[in-house]
């Protein structure tokens, strides 16, 4: 493993945990709103109801930490799979450039990459 990929591995892991110091952000897929909501008719607004659950699944995603190698094969810990609310999940994280309009070019570099955690059910991958 090299520095770089240990340094992409870092940034990804806040990227999961402490968004904002990377400067990433978070998507949540339709069906993970419906599911986040308990209502499988929801149109994308979180009721306040779901607040509860909203605050299960960040932490689920968080404190994520089981990497196999064959769903982590370059060890940048940048997708995860995993089972909630009686749904199964995954997140993925994708690099961008600042102006999210094409690729990133430097994925170690923050300053020319933004990390976006997309949360979605298995179905919607």
């Amino acid at each position: 493993m090299t520095d770089k990929t240990d340094h992409i591995r870092k940034l990804n892991d806040l990227a999961r945990t402490q968004p904002a110091i990377v400067n990433a952000i978070w998507v949540v897929t339709p069906g993970v709103k419906a599911l986040l909501a308990s209502d499988p008719e929801a149109d994308g607004a979180l009721p306040e109801e779901s607040a509860e659950r909203t605050a299960t699944l960040r932490h689920a995603v968080a404190t994520f930490n089981d990497f196999p190698q064959a769903n982590d094969p370059y060890r940048e810990h940048d997708f995860g799979s995993f089972e909630l609310f009686g749904g199964k999940l995954f997140w993925k994280i994708e690099y961008y450039h600042p102006d999210r309009d094409t690729l990133a070019p430097e994925r170690a570099n923050i300053e020319l990459c933004r990390r976006v955690v997309t949360i979605m059910l298995a179905e919607e991958y």
